[in-house]
């Protein structure tokens, strides 16, 4: 009988073993030492298997600046400490920022020592979400939204005209490390369609920006990359209208609302520093009044 039952957990244990080796290959790209050629569809990050290269493997050091641990220190405040691992994605997008648009694994192994969890635990998080990037971008990673409104106004005509006018195809870098062309998916701006989203890299955290670029056309798509380009500010947001609108214009709302208004809150803010600086000056009077009575 015990014979048997180590044949059975012998068995058993050879096929989680065979199951294990199925998975891992799966994950890897790995079959029997070679290296798999797969390609799967990218969108941000390019890539989710890692591959140790000269400029990211774990002996090259990360560590946030001073400034950044201050950031660090004012995220984690927000979850109980039990609960901090809860901070891993605005922690990674910290580090992100500093590292010139991009997570090493570095970076990645440094947010898990901060928070005290498995490493694995933080791959998982940067390999999930498309917001973070898994290879070098550039200085200005420009996304286009590829989701079927964008689509269907005009998005792979913006995507064409970049590509010719950046010299470079989707989810590839120009070699001056300006650009980087991208693809992302619905950001919210349908009616606005069609738009491309630009995450600024040019500055460090300090600098960092994600704009939106919205009512697009292939001239006013190239016209915002090479205001980057020469370090100007672009027009943030709609570039033919000052709001999301039907394309036939205003329909609704079209005379001065009737009310109740918002408070002026500045007024407000005005109005509750004078009482404060009243109730401070009446509460030094007191004060005064009481030392003045004792003697």
């Amino acid at each position: 009988m015990r014979a048997l039952l180590r044949f059975e957990k012998a068995v058993r244990g050879t096929a989680i073993a065979q199951v294990q080796k199925l998975q891992w290959e799966a994950w890897s790209g790995r079959s029997d030492g070679q290296v798999c050629e797969r390609t799967a569809r990218s969108f941000a990050t390019q890539t989710f298997n890692h591959r140790d290269t000269a400029d990211n493997n774990a002996k090259i050091p990360f560590d946030f600046t001073e400034e950044n641990y201050e950031k660090v220190a004012e995220i984690l405040s927000h979850y109980p400490p039990n609960y901090k691992r809860s901070a891993c994605i605005p922690l990674l997008d910290l580090a992100q920022q500093q590292n010139k648009g991009w997570l090493t694994l570095s970076a990645m192994n440094k947010v898990a020592e901060i928070l005290g969890v498995a490493e694995i635990r933080v791959y998982e998080v940067a390999t999930f979400y498309s917001m973070f990037n898994r290879s070098k971008v550039g200085k200005y990673h420009v996304m286009i939204c590829g989701t079927t409104p964008c689509m269907l106004r005009g998005a792979r005509d913006i995507e064409d005209a970049l590509s010719k006018h950046l010299g470079i195809k989707k989810f590839e870098s120009t070699k001056d490390g300006m650009f980087t062309l991208g693809e992302m998916e619905c950001m919210g701006s349908c009616v606005n369609a069609p738009m491309f989203v630009v995450a600024d890299y040019s500055n460090g955290t300090k600098g960092y920006s994600y704009n939106y670029y919205e009512d697009l056309t292939p001239e006013t798509a190239v016209e915002i990359v090479e205001k980057l380009r020469n370090g100007e500010k672009p027009m943030v947001g709609s570039q033919i209208r000052s709001k999301a609108e039907p394309a036939g214009g205003q329909t609704t709302l079209l005379s001065e609302p009737m009310g109740p208004m918002c408070r002026d809150l500045e007024e407000l803010k005005q109005k509750l520093a004078e009482e404060a600086k009243a109730a401070a000056e009446a509460a030094a009077a007191a004060a005064a009044a009481a030392a003045t009575a004792k003697k």
